[in-house]
């Protein structure tokens, strides 16, 4: 949420060092100021989310429209999803043992599908961690493993925060923590590049020796929202590989009918010499 505000130069969202919203916001750019709430946008066609009825009613009352004028962005939209926690019952008794039905307790609806959803319709992708919890949240896991597989192409993870760190063995211990973690459900040789970066600060404590690298920080703090400003153009991209993976799938079925309908052929023929043998 930090970084939402700091990308549109406004104070948007509510932030904290406590989860501060549990909704799913849309950020959009309009003429003037409006909230609307999620049963009031998500039945309109034209807006593009009616399919989220399909979670419950729970996903629509969890979720947001805010539309700001003179903001940083024209022509897209940005997505604040709640943060990935873990339930303090996630081991308890009281839940079935179906993993859906887990998952559906802990918020009243699907969220690996949920953000799979949004996954799947976005042109980029950013996964915060903080320092205080480097990737070690089952949910976090389990979103990497289920929702955001086979998306990695616009997919981008960033330790935030780290200026925070008072030493740079803090830093070592919470980056090598966070790629371990990432190691257990991205099984490649090569881990994805982690962006490190902070939000500016007005007064800094040049005693860290972290403030002082603030200018790489800054650099590529930059460099994400320079990824975040170039999604227009990056939708030309994901629709040809869309369109690759509708073609392969396709090129896969019509060959799967094709051995079908050749083996239907050869049992049919085989069943009619033996009629006619039968016959003479």
């Amino acid at each position: 949420s930090s970084f939402t505000n700091y990308l549109l130069q406004r104070k948007i969202q509510s932030t904290g060092v406590a989860p501060t919203d549990d909704s799913f916001t849309i950020i959009a750019p309009g003429p003037s100021d409006v909230d609307r709430d999620g049963p009031s946008f998500i039945g309109d066609p034209d807006m593009g989310f009616s399919t989220l009825r399909n979670f419950g009613p729970t996903l629509v009352h969890h979720t947001q429209l805010k539309i700001r004028s003179d903001c940083r962005i024209k022509d897209f939209m940005i997505i604040d999803s709640p943060g990935m926690i873990d339930s303090p019952r996630a081991n308890s008794n009281q839940y079935v043992e179906n993993n859906k039905s887990n998952r559906v307790l802990e918020r009243g609806y699907d969220f690996e599908k949920v953000c799979k959803w949004y996954a799947e319709r976005a042109d980029v992708i950013l996964l915060f961690f903080d320092p205080d919890k480097p990737g070690t949240t089952g949910e976090t896991l389990t979103v990497l493993t289920n929702s955001l597989a086979g998306l990695e192409h616009k997919l981008h993870i960033i330790l935030n925060k780290v200026d925070q760190f008072e030493k740079i063995h803090d830093f070592a211990r919470a980056y090598g923590s966070l790629c371990w973690n990432l190691s257990k459900v991205i099984h490649r040789k090569d881990l994805p590049r982690v962006y490190t970066m902070c939000l500016p600060h007005h007064d800094v404590d040049d005693s860290k020796p972290l403030s002082r690298s603030l200018i790489d920080l800054d650099a590529t703090r930059e460099e994400v929202v320079h990824q975040v400003m170039n999604a227009p153009n990056r939708r030309i991209n994901n629709e040809i590989t869309r369109l690759s993976d509708s073609i392969q799938l396709l090129n896969m079925h019509c060959n799967i009918m094709s051995e079908v309908i050749s083996k239907y052929k050869s049992v049919q023929l085989k069943l009619y010499g033996l009629s006619t043998a039968a016959v003479f």
